[in-house]
């Protein structure tokens, strides 16, 4: 990873995304140590039980004292009190004093401000977002595979070491991800629009039918709200931490809603038709090129 060879990773948060980057750490290479941390000893037996981590710990300090890396996976509401946790430990010195410390949340500025204050400017903290994952829940879950050939946005401050946010990028390389570098306000913007504000809309639009709607929908309605069987406490804690950029993409979608009802209530089908298009020209030029070609690399 980089400048020195990452021998002992500690994983905060053993679930999905956690586990999965556990997991894909020990495909990479088996000999790297990797630690757990949970709030529940049966969530850290699970993890044992899948191969995930080699050491299970409900102390953070614990375990993070020994490592090269620390990853922080759970929801971003509990990185306060693990940074905390985790703090004294890193600026012990020693060996282990040179740890870096980064995370798979979904929102980046006030993890980074928060980041920063516990533990330094120009420390140890390096904001990650793998853009992976599934509505699914717990290691049980996980995956070597899940973050192959997807991106991961690496989210570095003026603060940030140059060392420091190339060794997270090589870290996330290693596990077959290609990595962009975003500011964090850049990347909650960017996120806001096309993964925060599609979960909530999968709400709505699961929340809107009666019963009877539902015993006679199909895939569609099926593919549409996929993403409303989420984690809840973790997607209140991505709203709460991110509220003025998914504030901001709620309302250019209530604009644009009201526009298209126009549309449909003038009875206008070039219009719509147009819209439609539109959209249908956007998708099959990007989304769906993405997918054919994570396809393609997976062969």
């Amino acid at each position: 990873m980089g400048g020195r060879k990452i021998q002992h990773v500690t994983v905060i948060g053993v679930g999905l995304l956690g586990g999965s980057a556990a997991l894909a750490i020990k495909a990479y290479d088996p000999s790297v140590r990797v630690a757990g941390v949970g709030r529940r000893q049966s969530s850290l037996d699970s993890a044992l039980d899948v191969g995930a981590i080699d050491t299970a710990h409900l102390d953070a300090a614990e375990a993070a004292g020994r490592s090269d890396l620390v990853i922080l996976a759970t929801p971003v509401g509990a990185f306060e009190q693990y940074l905390r946790a985790i703090a004294p430990v890193l600026r012990k010195g020693g060996k282990h004093s040179r740890a870096l410390v980064t995370d798979v949340g979904s929102t980046k500025s006030e993890t980074v401000r928060l980041a920063e204050r516990i533990l330094g400017r120009g420390g140890a903290f390096v904001g990650s977002h793998p853009m992976a994952g599934s509505e699914q829940k717990g290691v049980s879950f996980a995956r070597a595979d899940l973050f192959a050939g997807a991106t991961c946005i690496i989210t570095p401050t003026r603060h940030s070491p140059a060392s420091a946010t190339s060794r997270i990028e090589a870290f996330w390389k290693m596990l077959g991800m290609r990595t962009v570098r975003m500011s964090p306000g850049a990347h909650d913007r960017a996120v806001a629009r096309v993964s925060h504000l599609p979960h909530v809309l999968a709400g709505l639009l699961m929340l809107l039918p009666s019963k009877g709607d539902l015993d006679v929908s199909a895939t569609g309605f099926r593919d549409a709200t996929r993403l409303a069987g989420g984690d809840p406490e973790m997607w209140r804690d991505i709203l709460l931490t991110n509220r003025k950029a998914v504030l901001s993409a709620l309302d250019a979608f209530a604009t644009d809603m009201v526009e298209l009802r126009e549309l449909v209530n003038r009875g206008d089908g070039p219009a719509i038709e147009k819209f439609l298009s539109a959209a249908k020209k956007r998708r099959d030029s990007t989304i769906a090129r993405v997918i054919v070609d994570r396809r393609m690399a997976a062969e």
